[in-house]
């Protein structure tokens, strides 16, 4: 009766994936369009950054892993979002060089696991609504973060992804393309400014940082599409349904017709 399973991997994103965000929410999701196909297991750590789960992953997979390897079928490896941070405690931020060695170090363990990865590079950042809901990231009142540094450990992400033949979702530029806004045009938002072209990122971050449900959604819609392009095997109408089907039980022999 033990499920495949189908690990999320990452920070407070995913940590709160489980959280219904106006409308929607990713876990839930995933695990309606895998039901009685794989478990999704949420594993997700609020604060963490890729150094921090280069550490954790090896104790995780251990724990989830059966004898023959071959349980864990596909994970999440979703940071960035913490590395990104431009110094602003002594815990969290993560040199872009160091960054992408985490991110190919976590990539090749579970390949190593006969596990199908997906690295997620980091979003967007909405410095004005940050410094309002969340003026602990900068006491100072600078910008956190912004939105070319998290290009730049997107693409180093996705460097990662293209060397070892993995799958990526790009959530920067599918943001991007979801406002209908430029590259320019997001490089260009900062705290100093009164007014940027793009105007408000709030549909997509609900403090700066997290994520709405219509993100959320943008990001669900994303890993289904990664999965048909480089796993599709591993797409639900492709995987085994636990059990019988209940039209196809046998009342005169249960056990065997449930269980074929």
């Amino acid at each position: 009766m033990g499920y495949p399973k189908f690990i999320l991997f990452g920070d407070s994103i995913t940590q709160h994936a489980n959280e219904i965000q106006g409308n929607f929410a990713l876990q839930p999701a995933l695990q309606d369009w895998y039901i009685r196909k794989l478990d999704i297991l949420n594993r997700g750590y609020s604060g963490y950054n890729s150094e921090h789960a280069r550490v954790i992953l090896p104790h995780i997979l251990d724990a989830e892993l059966n004898a023959e390897k071959n349980n864990v079928k596909l994970i999440t490896i979703f940071f960035g979002t913490n590395d990104g941070f431009v110094d602003n405690n002594p815990i969290q931020p993560i040199s872009l060089e160091r960054y992408r060695e985490n991110i190919d170090y976590l990539v090749s363990l579970a390949i190593e696991n006969n596990i199908k990865p997906i690295v997620i590079g980091p979003s967007l950042h909405d410095p004005k609504i940050c410094k309002k809901v969340l003026p602990h990231l900068k006491p100072g009142g600078e910008d956190a973060t912004s939105n070319k540094r998290y290009y730049q450990y997107s693409e180093a992400a996705r460097e990662v992804c293209k060397n070892r033949k993995v799958a990526f979702v790009d959530l920067w530029d599918e943001f991007r393309k979801d406002g209908g806004w430029t590259r320019d045009q997001l490089f260009q938002v900062n705290g100093s400014l009164e007014n940027w072209e793009v105007g408000s990122l709030g549909h997509l971050l609900s403090d700066g940082v997290h994520f709405t449900g219509h993100a959320y959604k943008i990001m669900y819609d994303a890993i289904k599409k990664a999965i048909g392009k480089h796993y599709p095997e591993f797409l639900p109408d492709n995987l085994a349904t636990n059990l019988a089907v209940w039209s196809d039980i046998n009342p005169t022999d249960l056990k065997n017709s449930i269980f074929k």
